[in-house]
């Protein structure tokens, strides 16, 4: 009788894990119909009114004189991938910051990485009074690089070391420092504001398929490096015992 019960017992524990995977299973389905709902609409409506048909054949049999077809192949269609792509590159890196810091509230704003990138565009601007779209690039990893150094050093200081509590608290701080200074900047130089609000809020508008060209390269090696990384941070998320154990 008692051997029944632990045999019922132990079949039927696995039952929530199959529910929760299957839960799983559908929301990502769901996700993935409201992302191809989204791109669709994104590319059918505009200023400038396409019809299904045109749509179709922009991408089956493209005509260069139609400007129909000009605007969903050259216009819209790259928007919408630019779209895409900024969007899972910001899903990805708050992925590998809740990774890394074991904090589920951790993302690039909280940890300073984004104010460290629009300040070190407001330095370049007013030294070099403006920078080219390509260098602001390499001038906000710069600007994130060194940020993310800073509250880790911050955050190291004491015999815990870089807790999850304390790289949160010292992202904290270090983002309201250099708020500060890129205050003081842009109430001085309004080409520097200027940048700041576009590198802050941001736009597709304009965004033609040489950008997404240059932009596609980076979320590609960040891709790469974030499955390379896949080992180390499930040993991180087991605990630091743990994960020194492993190496």
């Amino acid at each position: 009788m008692s051997t029944t019960l632990q045999r019922s017992t132990s079949t039927e524990a696995p039952a929530p894990r199959h529910r929760s995977a299957a839960g799983l299973g559908v929301g990502v389905l769901v996700l993935l119909g409201v992302l191809a709902v989204v791109t669709f609409v994104s590319i059918t409506i505009g200023a400038r009114g396409v019809g299904l048909g045109t749509i179709w054949t922009a991408f089956t049999d493209y005509d260069r004189a139609s400007a129909e077809q000009t605007v969903i192949r050259e216009l819209r269609v790259p928007r919408t991938l630019l779209g895409l792509l900024v969007g899972a590159a910001l899903g990805l890196a708050g992925a590998l910051l809740q990774g890394v810091t074991r904090n589920p509230l951790a993302d690039p704003g909280i940890m300073g990485i984004n104010m460290g990138a629009a300040t070190g565009i407001v330095v370049a601007v007013m030294v070099l009074d403006g920078i080219s779209q390509s260098a602001s690039v390499w001038v906000g990893f710069a600007g994130a690089g060194i940020a993310t150094v800073v509250v880790y050093g911050v955050a190291s200081f004491g015999r815990e070391g870089a807790t999850p509590v304390k790289l949160a608290l010292s992202g904290a701080a270090v983002s309201a420092a250099l708020y500060s200074v890129t205050t003081g900047i842009t109430m001085t130089d309004v080409g520097a504001l200027n940048e700041l609000r576009f590198w802050q809020v941001g736009s597709l508008s304009g965004r033609y398929l040489p950008v997404l060209e240059q932009t596609y390269p980076f979320l590609v090696a960040g891709i790469v490096v974030a499955m390379l990384l896949g080992r180390a941070l499930n040993g991180l998320a087991l605990g630091d015992d743990l994960a020194v154990a492993l190496g």
